[in-house]
């Protein structure tokens, strides 16, 4: 899409990570905060992401996975698009919270109301949301307490699907997520590069 200039105004950093970047920015035209991920400087401080076709080819099969799956356990994509200076970009909801391994940290040392049984019901949602996008042909490949967000309500989402797998594609370009029939395991392009050089970060 063309480049929507001036509908996002940043209103600060919420994390990094070693590919991505995500901002608090604000929607003007629907009025509300909503989270964007960029993609992440390149090792030498520059943009070389933004124009490397891995990098922001897998930096859209997140955005285009993550959109598909469509459950109250997995974060909501709004947008996919370019910024004011030709950067990709998408938005998702912006889920005001804790990480799951806050929330055993604070099971362990019993504060603020956290007990084992209601972390287990945190726990039992994940395990929703994760039966869900397997039985859509998903598997997330990064699941862990840190990419869990426990919401101020009780909303609990899985986050952070840039390692995901698809089963079942019929080649690299179809990002829709596989009918259940249809999974089975291929082999990608990632999966030969991590098996070529085994030390890579990715494996």
């Amino acid at each position: 899409n063309s480049p929507k200039v001036g509908r996002y105004r940043l209103d600060g950093e919420i994390a990094r990570g070693g590919m991505g970047v995500i901002q608090k920015v604000w929607d003007a035209n629907l009025r509300r905060s909503v989270a964007r991920k960029l993609l992440g400087k390149g090792p030498s401080g520059s943009d070389s992401r933004q124009s490397d076709p891995r990098s922001v080819g897998r930096f859209l099969e997140e955005a285009q996975v993550t959109g598909q799956l469509d459950h109250p356990g997995i974060v909501p994509v709004h947008e996919l698009g370019l910024d004011g200076d030709g950067r990709v970009f998408f938005t998702m909801k912006l889920v005001k919270g804790t990480t799951l391994k806050s929330v055993l940290e604070l099971v362990a040392e019993e504060e603020e109301g956290w007990t084992q049984v209601r972390a287990l019901g945190v726990l039992s949602r994940v395990c929703e949301a994760m039966a869900y996008a397997h039985h859509k042909g998903v598997v997330h490949r990064d699941l862990k307490p840190a990419n869990v967000m426990v919401g101020s309500f009780g909303e609990v989402y899985v986050m952070d699907w840039g390692l995901a797998k698809v089963l079942g594609r019929e080649d690299k370009k179809d990002l829709t997520v596989a009918r259940p029939s249809a999974m089975q395991e291929l082999r990608s392009e990632r999966r030969e590069r991590a098996e070529a050089s085994p030390d890579t970060p990715l494996l």
